[in-house]
């Protein structure tokens, strides 16, 4: 089975837990003795790599077994502000239920780290919530779109009382980042990634009451 680490933590004497998102969802594996220098899953145990384990079938929780490094990330682990802008689609990740379509997810967030950019990150953001069940509304109607309302999560017209939170070009990247295969986006300049990335937390905020931390 393959997964992405996403979190570890040190775990009794020689230990770590590795928590890793697959397409079966959420599960914790012992790396048993992967702190010490001369362990051969040590490179394995690493947060924010793509990793291969055998599975145990029913259960969530078990040993690293078989275990080997697909993908260790270095072209972000190597710049600490990559890190943290990574860190973003893990925090992002928190809102996933036990229930929810983890093979669908799983690919989204895999697709995101392997053609890893700023925009990708805000384009699993927006992705991320038709799984959610917070979708934006953005098919127009005919009238002279505005831009979006957080609070309505649809696309607001001119002559309308609602205000739009973002403006008709920002909605218009917002629906090409929506959309679009990570790989068919476009640089977007910092000035309005900088307010897309702030409209997505407000959104994921207004819709889900949980607070996020900015990054």
């Amino acid at each position: 089975m393959e997964g992405i680490v996403y979190k570890q933590q040190s775990y009794l004497e020689n230990d770590r837990l590795l928590f890793v998102y697959t397409k079966l969802g959420r599960i914790t594996l012992v790396a048993k003795g992967s702190q010490k220098m001369t362990s051969n899953i040590r490179n394995v145990a690493q947060y924010l790599s793509l990793i291969y384990f055998k599975e145990v079938p029913q259960k969530n929780m078990y040993a690293l077994i078989e275990g080997k490094t697909l993908n260790d990330f270095q072209n972000i682990k190597s710049n600490f502000d990559l890190m943290t802008q990574a860190s973003i689609l893990f925090d992002l990740m928190g809102f996933v239920a036990d229930n929810d379509d983890h093979e669908s997810i799983y690919t989204l967030l895999e697709g995101a780290l392997l053609h890893f950019s700023k925009e990708s990150i805000l384009s699993f953001g927006f992705k991320l919530l038709s799984y959610l069940g917070y979708q934006i509304s953005l098919k127009p109607d005919g009238r002279r779109v505005k831009g979006v309302n957080i609070k309505k999560a649809s696309i607001v017209y001119e002559k309308e009382p609602h205000v739009a939170n973002i403006d008709v070009h920002q909605t218009t990247l917002l629906v090409r980042l929506t959309y679009l295969e990570y790989d068919k986006i476009d640089a977007i300049d910092e000035i309005n990634y900088r307010e897309l990335k702030e409209f997505m937390y407000a959104y994921y905020e207004y819709h889900t009451d949980h607070k996020l931390t900015r990054k």
